[in-house]
């Protein structure tokens, strides 16, 4: 008897490990919904970067770029032709004293300061200095307008206007047109070459009581270009 007894929990046993053997080879109910997958409920945050960047829409806004800044500082050495000179000069170059003469060979030191809202065009001003380098004492102080523009890393355009004040040896004022281009040897040094018109109006002769005189310069120097970046 008790081990008839005791056979009774194994048939439960065994029962149930029949059922349930039935029901995984049948497979799920179809009649019963799933739970949906925990991955719908908490997507990858690395499932956007996974995509190409081509099948990607990504929106940006972007803040205007603010100003950039750039300063001069600029040597070189000019010398010009000067026409229809009523003044009588050692450099004449036509058959007579107002015919075409040269000037006297200057030396050129500037500054600068230039604004540019983030494109490769700035604007500000220029202050330059000219002394002579032989002949007699002379010495113009010109502040100006300027225009400059980065083409690429190794090229530049410049342009300016002015007012040349003459201090030494008349006091005299007259209006100045230039421009010209620069070539980077670094990211901060160039050389350049500037055309220069000038202007200017003499003292009163026997012909004329306020003469001309107009003066075409060229310049060869050297700037360096420092740039503030935001």
């Amino acid at each position: 008897m008790p081990l008839r007894r005791a056979s009774i929990p194994g048939l439960f046993y065994a029962l149930a490990f029949a059922w349930t053997s039935t029901a995984a080879a049948q497979g799920p109910d179809p009649t019963r919904a799933d739970p949906e997958p925990i991955a719908a409920a908490w997507p990858s945050p690395w499932v956007e970067d996974d995509k190409p960047a081509s099948s990607r829409t990504t929106i940006e806004h972007r803040a205007p770029l603010p100003g950039k800044y750039r300063f001069l500082a600029g040597m070189g050495v000019g010398r010009g032709l000067r026409f229809q000179n009523p003044y009588r000069l050692q450099t004449e170059l036509g058959r007579d004293a107002e015919s075409l003469s040269l000037t006297a060979t200057y030396l050129d030191l500037a500054l600068g300061a230039l604004f540019g809202s983030g494109g490769p065009t700035f604007h500000g001003a220029l202050v330059s200095a000219d002394f002579a380098l032989d002949g007699i004492t002379q010495e113009v102080l010109t502040p100006s307008y300027l225009f400059f523009r980065r083409l690429d890393p190794r090229w530049a355009v410049l342009g300016r206007a002015g007012v040349p004040i003459v201090i030494e040896p008349d006091v005299n004022a007259g209006f100045e047109l230039g421009g010209g281009g620069v070539f980077y040897l670094t990211a901060g040094l160039g050389v350049t070459a500037s055309l220069v018109g000038s202007l200017f109006f003499g003292a009163a002769t026997l012909e004329s009581s306020r003469p001309a005189i107009p003066v075409l310069s060229m310049e060869l120097g050297v700037v360096y270009d420092y740039e503030v970046l935001p």
